[in-house]
Parts: C-alpha cells; structure tokens; sequence
C-alpha cells in the first residue's frame, strides 16, 4: 500500500454515496496498475470500513468474501447501493429545479446535469438542459438577456456565457454605484436682518444681511449711534432719551403717546436722509388729528 500513488480513502456506506466511491476505485486501480483480480479485491475491501466490510460479508453469504472474484463482489454492491429508480420522479426534480439563493451560474448547470442522469432524455437532453437552465434562473438581467435570444440556435453553453457577462455586467455597475461620492448640493444660507420689514431691535454690535452695522439709536445702517441725529430724541415709548421708539427695549410697555411724530432736545439740523419721512397716528385721547 505504500508504494501506491494516490488516496483512495475509507468507504463507509452509511456517509458516502458507492457509485462516487466505486468510480475512484476504478481510477486508483487503472492509476497504480492493478490487473491481478486478487489484487483488487484487497484493495476494495481494505478501502472499506468495519460496518461496509460487515454488510459486504452479509451480501455474500453463504460465500467467503476472499473466494468471490472482483467482477461479482462489484456486481453484488452494485445490486444493492444502486436504489431502484423511478423515470418519472427524477424528471419531476430536473423540471421543477430552480437556482438557488446564492448558487452560482456555473454550478446550476453542472447540478441540472447530475439531475438528468436518470431521466433518459436521450437525443433531447442538450435541448431540455437548456431551458431548464434558462427557465430555472430568477428574474433579473441573466434572464432577461437569455429571452431575447433565438431558441433555434442557443445551446446551454452559449446560454451559460449570455448569463455570465450579463451578471458580470450588474456586478460592475454595483462596484461602479458604490464607488461613487453621494454630491450634496450646497445652497445658499441667508441671514434675516433686523432692519426695516422685522422691525426687530438693533444694537450698535448687530449687523445686517449684508454686514453693515445697525444704530442703536433709530436702527438704520450705515451710520454710527454716535453721530445719529437722533441721538437726542426722547423715546415715545419708554420716554428715555437717546434712542427711537422703533429700537426700545421697552417697546409696548405702556407709553402714553400714540404719536410717531419725534421730539427732540437737540439743535441739530443735519436731516438724516433715510429718516426724512414720518407718519403721524391719531391719538386716542383725542378727536383730532395733527
């Protein structure tokens, strides 16, 4: 046994499929030149395991298993590991297979082989392999490709290559997808002002949408709270000198004038240009108007 070349491995019948091990067999025999029919049937039998040599024994009873001769001691493991066999059932498997959930192209085909071997197809097998190849796949692009073929012409092979470069294909695409930064749109950011539409109070630190600063004093732009013409006013809000009514902190607090007419306690006769314009309201403590 040690100048053989190869493994052939223990056979146990109860974990290992005969016709696999018998079609070793045969290679290992031709591989070492084994003619002498003795000579096979020890390496056979030294191949098995104690439950197979046990139920080989069996088999051949009321003979010895070293009088019988290697044809009829492979006869005999053949009668009985080869199960009888229905056509109809194995053609039910081979038409109602279906590619499995992470089954490869490649081993689909080679599986609706091993499935018609008992089916005796004959002359029609290359055709039925065919399109239970095509048929069997799931819905998607190797699909979708093979439907747009000419049955007349395709053959399983050309069928296994159709599919290969199309799940090639979506495979590439997925890469590519992947690959690819997500762009994000930048917009724009806009501040709100507290100028003029808010209304909103304005210090002498605050600036606007376009980063001027605001007076503290009437709120406008472009002009510091220290040389506002303003700047003397008494509120009409809050009575305080120094800002507008439009800029107090106080604002709505319980001013008693209604007026938006402004006083002033300063001789200053610089017209603010953005300030020229004032409205008059009536007031409510009395009937006319100003």
């Amino acid at each position: 046994m040690a100048n053989f070349v190869g493994n052939l491995g223990v056979f146990d019948h109860k974990s290992q499929d005969w016709r696999i091990f018998h079609s070793r067999l045969s290679q290992f025999l031709l591989l070492n030149s084994v003619v002498d029919d003795a000579k096979k049937c020890a390496v056979l039998l030294t191949h098995f395991s104690e439950e197979s040599y046990r139920l080989t024994s069996n088999l051949l009873h009321p003979k010895k298993v070293e009088d019988v001769k290697f044809a009829d001691l492979v006869k005999v493991l053949n009668d009985h590991f080869t199960p009888r066999r229905s056509t109809f059932a194995d053609r039910a498997k081979f038409y109602e297979a279906t590619i499995k959930t992470g089954e490869s192209l490649e081993d689909w085909a080679a599986r609706l082989r091993g499935l018609a071997v008992y089916c005796e197809f004959g002359s029609a097998l290359d055709i039925l392999l065919r399109d239970r190849f095509v048929l069997g796949l799931k819905a998607g692009p190797e699909r979708d490709r093979l439907f747009e073929k000419d049955s007349s012409t395709l053959t399983l092979t050309q069928a296994l290559e159709v599919a290969q470069q199309a799940a090639c294909a979506r495979a590439a695409r997925a890469n590519v997808a992947q690959a690819e930064p997500v762009q994000v749109k930048e917009e724009p950011v806009f501040r709100a002002s507290a100028g003029r539409a808010g209304g909103a109070r304005a210090t002498s630190g605050s600036s606007g949408g376009d980063g001027a600063s605001l007076c503290s004093v009437c709120g406008r732009k472009n002009h510091d709270a220290a040389k506002c013409r303003f700047k003397g006013y008494r509120c009409q809000s809050c009575g305080q000198k120094g800002h507008l009514k439009k800029v107090c902190a106080q604002k709505g607090s319980g001013g008693k004038s209604r007026l938006h007419c402004i006083q002033t306690e300063s001789d200053d006769s610089d017209v603010c240009k953005e300030c020229e314009v004032f409205n008059a309201r009536r007031s409510q403590n009395n009937g006319g108007g100003m």
